[in-house]
Protein backbone atom coordinates (compact mmCIF):
# COMPACT_ATOMS: atom_id res chain seq x y z
CA UNK A 1 0.00 0.00 0.00
CA UNK A 2 1.11 3.57 -0.64
CA UNK A 3 2.91 5.31 2.20
CA UNK A 4 1.51 8.73 1.23
CA UNK A 5 -2.02 9.99 0.57
CA UNK A 6 -1.60 10.72 -3.16
CA UNK A 7 -3.56 7.64 -4.28
CA UNK A 8 -6.41 5.57 -2.87
CA UNK A 9 -5.36 2.27 -1.31
CA UNK A 10 -7.93 1.46 1.37
CA UNK A 11 -10.86 2.88 3.31
CA UNK A 12 -12.50 1.83 6.54
CA UNK A 13 -15.88 3.49 7.10
CA UNK A 14 -16.88 2.81 10.70
CA UNK A 15 -20.24 3.54 12.34
CA UNK A 16 -21.29 3.21 15.96
CA UNK A 17 -23.39 4.61 18.79
CA UNK A 18 -21.72 6.26 21.76
CA UNK A 19 -23.98 6.01 24.83
CA UNK A 20 -23.19 7.78 28.09
CA UNK A 21 -23.59 5.74 31.26
CA UNK A 22 -23.29 8.87 33.40
CA UNK A 23 -23.91 12.55 32.84
CA UNK A 24 -21.26 14.35 30.81
CA UNK A 25 -20.34 17.83 29.66
CA UNK A 26 -18.53 19.23 26.65
CA UNK A 27 -18.21 22.84 27.73
CA UNK A 28 -18.77 26.02 25.77
CA UNK A 29 -17.47 29.47 26.69
CA UNK A 30 -18.82 31.10 29.84
CA UNK A 31 -22.33 32.48 29.54
CA UNK A 32 -23.06 36.11 30.39
CA UNK A 33 -26.83 35.59 30.55
CA UNK A 34 -28.40 36.17 33.95
CA UNK A 35 -30.73 33.16 33.73
CA UNK A 36 -28.13 30.71 32.36
CA UNK A 37 -25.49 28.62 34.17
CA UNK A 38 -22.02 30.10 34.20
CA UNK A 39 -20.58 27.03 32.45
CA UNK A 40 -22.99 25.87 29.70
CA UNK A 41 -22.60 22.88 27.40
CA UNK A 42 -21.73 23.04 23.71
CA UNK A 43 -24.81 23.08 21.46
CA UNK A 44 -25.67 23.07 17.77
CA UNK A 45 -27.53 25.98 16.16
CA UNK A 46 -30.83 24.23 16.93
CA UNK A 47 -30.00 23.96 20.62
CA UNK A 48 -29.09 20.28 20.87
CA UNK A 49 -25.87 19.11 22.56
CA UNK A 50 -23.18 17.63 20.34
CA UNK A 51 -19.63 16.34 20.64
CA UNK A 52 -16.98 17.81 18.31
CA UNK A 53 -15.08 15.17 16.38
CA UNK A 54 -11.88 16.74 17.72
CA UNK A 55 -12.98 15.98 21.31
CA UNK A 56 -13.55 12.31 20.55
CA UNK A 57 -10.36 12.04 18.50
CA UNK A 58 -8.33 13.78 21.20
CA UNK A 59 -9.45 11.34 23.92
CA UNK A 60 -8.98 8.43 21.51
CA UNK A 61 -5.45 9.48 20.54
CA UNK A 62 -4.46 10.25 24.14
CA UNK A 63 -5.48 6.77 25.29
CA UNK A 64 -3.76 5.12 22.31
CA UNK A 65 -0.52 7.03 22.89
CA UNK A 66 -0.42 6.10 26.57
CA UNK A 67 -0.76 2.40 25.71
CA UNK A 68 1.81 2.55 22.90
CA UNK A 69 4.39 4.37 25.05
CA UNK A 70 4.14 1.48 27.49
CA UNK A 71 4.39 -1.14 24.73
CA UNK A 72 7.45 0.40 23.08
CA UNK A 73 9.36 0.10 26.36
CA UNK A 74 8.83 -3.66 26.41
CA UNK A 75 11.67 -5.94 25.23
CA UNK A 76 11.08 -7.49 21.82
CA UNK A 77 8.86 -4.68 20.52
CA UNK A 78 9.79 -1.79 18.23
CA UNK A 79 10.47 1.59 19.83
CA UNK A 80 8.75 4.04 17.46
CA UNK A 81 5.12 3.48 18.42
CA UNK A 82 4.49 6.90 20.03
CA UNK A 83 6.40 10.10 20.63
CA UNK A 84 5.99 12.97 23.09
CA UNK A 85 4.82 15.85 20.86
CA UNK A 86 5.06 18.51 23.59
CA UNK A 87 8.72 17.71 24.27
CA UNK A 88 10.77 18.78 21.25
CA UNK A 89 13.57 16.27 21.82
CA UNK A 90 11.04 13.44 22.20
CA UNK A 91 9.13 14.11 18.96
CA UNK A 92 9.49 11.67 16.10
CA UNK A 93 9.76 14.62 13.69
CA UNK A 94 12.10 17.13 15.30
CA UNK A 95 12.92 20.36 13.40
CA UNK A 96 16.32 18.90 12.45
CA UNK A 97 14.75 15.72 11.00
CA UNK A 98 12.19 17.75 9.04
CA UNK A 99 14.91 20.03 7.67
CA UNK A 100 17.11 17.12 6.55
CA UNK A 101 14.22 15.37 4.81
CA UNK A 102 13.00 18.47 2.98
CA UNK A 103 16.50 19.57 1.96
CA UNK A 104 17.53 16.11 0.78
CA UNK A 105 14.59 15.09 -1.39
CA UNK A 106 16.82 15.17 -4.47
CA UNK A 107 14.09 14.84 -7.08
CA UNK A 108 12.35 16.87 -9.73
CA UNK A 109 9.47 19.18 -8.84
CA UNK A 110 6.87 16.61 -9.96
CA UNK A 111 8.21 13.91 -7.65
CA UNK A 112 9.66 15.93 -4.81
CA UNK A 113 6.50 16.34 -2.69
CA UNK A 114 5.64 12.65 -2.91
CA UNK A 115 9.17 11.68 -1.85
CA UNK A 116 9.11 14.17 1.04
CA UNK A 117 5.71 12.88 2.23
CA UNK A 118 6.94 9.28 2.10
CA UNK A 119 10.12 10.06 4.05
CA UNK A 120 8.23 12.12 6.63
CA UNK A 121 5.78 9.28 7.16
CA UNK A 122 8.59 6.71 7.42
CA UNK A 123 10.35 8.87 10.03
CA UNK A 124 7.18 9.33 12.09
CA UNK A 125 6.02 7.14 14.94
CA UNK A 126 3.07 4.83 14.39
CA UNK A 127 0.70 7.14 16.24
CA UNK A 128 1.56 10.16 14.09
CA UNK A 129 1.29 8.11 10.89
CA UNK A 130 -2.32 7.30 11.76
CA UNK A 131 -3.53 10.33 13.72
CA UNK A 132 -1.39 12.95 11.96
CA UNK A 133 1.02 15.65 13.13
CA UNK A 134 2.19 19.07 12.01
CA UNK A 135 3.73 17.61 8.85
CA UNK A 136 1.39 14.72 7.99
CA UNK A 137 -2.32 14.56 7.22
CA UNK A 138 -4.21 12.23 9.54
CA UNK A 139 -5.47 8.94 8.17
CA UNK A 140 -8.27 9.07 10.76
CA UNK A 141 -11.19 11.47 10.16
CA UNK A 142 -13.90 11.82 12.82
CA UNK A 143 -17.25 13.43 12.12
CA UNK A 144 -18.94 15.57 14.79
CA UNK A 145 -21.14 13.36 16.97
CA UNK A 146 -24.81 14.37 16.95
CA UNK A 147 -27.31 13.30 19.56
CA UNK A 148 -30.21 10.91 19.00
CA UNK A 149 -33.28 13.07 19.83
CA UNK A 150 -35.15 9.97 21.00
CA UNK A 151 -32.53 9.42 23.72
CA UNK A 152 -32.09 13.01 24.82
CA UNK A 153 -33.53 14.47 27.99
CA UNK A 154 -33.49 17.96 29.44
CA UNK A 155 -30.05 19.04 30.61
CA UNK A 156 -29.18 19.21 34.29
CA UNK A 157 -27.81 22.18 36.22
CA UNK A 158 -25.36 21.24 38.95
CA UNK A 159 -23.77 23.31 41.67
CA UNK A 160 -20.02 23.48 42.09
CA UNK A 161 -17.82 25.16 44.64
CA UNK A 162 -14.09 25.82 44.84
CA UNK A 163 -12.37 24.18 47.81
CA UNK A 164 -9.62 25.77 49.87
CA UNK A 165 -6.90 23.08 49.84
CA UNK A 166 -5.43 24.25 53.15
CA UNK A 167 -8.62 24.35 55.22
CA UNK A 168 -10.62 21.76 53.27
CA UNK A 169 -13.62 24.10 53.28
CA UNK A 170 -15.45 25.98 50.57
CA UNK A 171 -13.92 29.24 49.46
CA UNK A 172 -16.14 32.23 49.99
CA UNK A 173 -17.81 33.55 46.84
CA UNK A 174 -16.66 30.58 44.76
CA UNK A 175 -20.05 28.93 44.16
CA UNK A 176 -20.88 28.35 40.51
CA UNK A 177 -23.24 26.31 38.33
CA UNK A 178 -22.42 24.08 35.39
CA UNK A 179 -24.63 22.34 32.84
CA UNK A 180 -24.49 18.61 32.02
CA UNK A 181 -26.18 16.21 29.62
CA UNK A 182 -27.85 13.46 31.70
CA UNK A 183 -27.01 9.76 31.55
CA UNK A 184 -28.55 7.76 28.70
CA UNK A 185 -27.79 10.25 25.94
CA UNK A 186 -26.61 8.54 22.74
CA UNK A 187 -24.56 10.05 19.92
CA UNK A 188 -23.91 8.73 16.40
CA UNK A 189 -20.23 8.10 15.65
CA UNK A 190 -18.87 8.05 12.09
CA UNK A 191 -15.18 7.55 11.30
CA UNK A 192 -13.20 7.32 8.06
CA UNK A 193 -9.77 5.67 8.06
CA UNK A 194 -8.01 6.39 4.77
CA UNK A 195 -5.09 4.45 3.24
CA UNK A 196 -4.32 2.50 6.40
CA UNK A 197 -2.55 -0.85 6.26
CA UNK A 198 -4.16 -3.78 8.12
CA UNK A 199 -1.64 -3.25 10.93
CA UNK A 200 -2.57 0.45 11.14
CA UNK A 201 -6.24 -0.54 11.25
CA UNK A 202 -5.24 -2.70 14.22
CA UNK A 203 -3.81 0.38 15.93
CA UNK A 204 -7.10 2.16 15.19
CA UNK A 205 -9.05 -0.68 16.81
CA UNK A 206 -6.78 -0.64 19.88
CA UNK A 207 -8.42 2.62 20.97
CA UNK A 208 -11.92 1.89 19.66
CA UNK A 209 -11.97 -1.41 21.55
CA UNK A 210 -11.25 0.53 24.75
CA UNK A 211 -14.29 2.71 24.05
CA UNK A 212 -16.32 -0.47 23.48
CA UNK A 213 -15.21 -1.72 26.90
CA UNK A 214 -16.14 1.61 28.51
CA UNK A 215 -12.56 2.39 29.57
CA UNK A 216 -12.19 5.86 28.01
CA UNK A 217 -13.95 8.85 29.60
CA UNK A 218 -15.02 11.84 27.54
CA UNK A 219 -15.58 15.50 28.34
CA UNK A 220 -14.89 17.64 31.38
CA UNK A 221 -15.20 17.05 35.14
CA UNK A 222 -14.23 13.39 34.79
CA UNK A 223 -12.86 13.29 38.33
CA UNK A 224 -16.37 14.12 39.54
CA UNK A 225 -17.86 11.05 37.92
CA UNK A 226 -18.84 12.56 34.56
CA UNK A 227 -18.01 11.28 31.10
CA UNK A 228 -18.38 7.49 31.44
CA UNK A 229 -19.47 6.14 28.06
CA UNK A 230 -19.58 2.98 25.98
CA UNK A 231 -19.30 2.50 22.22
CA UNK A 232 -21.57 0.05 20.42
CA UNK A 233 -20.20 -0.69 16.91
CA UNK A 234 -22.54 -0.96 13.93
CA UNK A 235 -20.64 -3.56 11.93
CA UNK A 236 -23.43 -4.15 9.40
CA UNK A 237 -23.37 -0.47 8.43
CA UNK A 238 -19.57 -0.28 8.39
CA UNK A 239 -17.40 -1.37 5.49
CA UNK A 240 -13.79 -1.86 4.42
CA UNK A 241 -12.47 -1.79 0.87
CA UNK A 242 -8.94 -2.04 -0.55
CA UNK A 243 -7.29 -2.07 -3.96
CA UNK A 244 -6.32 -5.73 -3.42
CA UNK A 245 -9.49 -6.89 -5.20
CA UNK A 246 -10.23 -4.78 -8.34
CA UNK A 247 -13.76 -6.18 -8.62
CA UNK A 248 -14.65 -5.16 -5.06
CA UNK A 249 -13.12 -1.74 -5.62
CA UNK A 250 -15.10 -1.12 -8.82
CA UNK A 251 -18.30 -2.29 -7.14
CA UNK A 252 -17.64 0.07 -4.25
CA UNK A 253 -16.83 3.07 -6.45
CA UNK A 254 -19.68 2.73 -8.97
CA UNK A 255 -22.56 1.51 -6.82
CA UNK A 256 -25.69 3.72 -6.68
CA UNK A 257 -25.97 6.07 -3.71
CA UNK A 258 -29.02 4.25 -2.31
CA UNK A 259 -27.33 0.82 -2.18
CA UNK A 260 -26.53 -0.29 1.36
CA UNK A 261 -22.95 -1.30 2.25
CA UNK A 262 -22.00 -4.95 2.36
CA UNK A 263 -21.14 -4.54 6.04
CA UNK A 264 -18.59 -6.19 8.29
CA UNK A 265 -18.90 -9.08 10.70
CA UNK A 266 -16.69 -7.68 13.46
CA UNK A 267 -14.17 -10.47 13.00
CA UNK A 268 -12.17 -8.23 10.68
CA UNK A 269 -11.11 -6.11 13.65
CA UNK A 270 -9.57 -9.16 15.32
CA UNK A 271 -7.48 -9.81 12.19
CA UNK A 272 -6.33 -6.16 12.14
CA UNK A 273 -5.30 -6.27 15.79
CA UNK A 274 -3.37 -9.49 15.12
CA UNK A 275 -1.65 -7.80 12.14
CA UNK A 276 -0.66 -4.87 14.37
CA UNK A 277 0.67 -7.17 17.07
CA UNK A 278 2.74 -9.03 14.49
CA UNK A 279 4.06 -5.82 12.90
CA UNK A 280 5.38 -4.27 16.11
CA UNK A 281 7.52 -7.24 17.08
CA UNK A 282 11.27 -6.95 16.43
CA UNK A 283 12.40 -9.61 13.96
CA UNK A 284 16.00 -10.77 13.60
CA UNK A 285 17.22 -7.80 15.59
CA UNK A 286 15.57 -5.23 13.31
CA UNK A 287 12.40 -3.18 13.54
CA UNK A 288 9.40 -4.72 11.79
Amino acid sequence: MTADMSAFSSRLHFFGDLTFLTAHRIGAEQSQAVDAPKLPILRTMDGLPYIPGSSFKGAWRSYTESILRTLQAQPGLIDNLACLPLAEKERCLTPDVIRRIKNGAGAGASQEQSIVDTRLRDASCWTCRVFGNGQLAAKVLVKDLYIDPARYFQTEIRDGVAIDRDSGRAKGGQLYQFETVPAGAAFSLEILVENATPAECGLVMLGLNAFMRGEVLLGGAKSRGLGWCKLEPKWKQSEYVTTNDPDDLLTYLFRPADVKPVGLTGQESEAWVSAFREAIQVKEGKDA
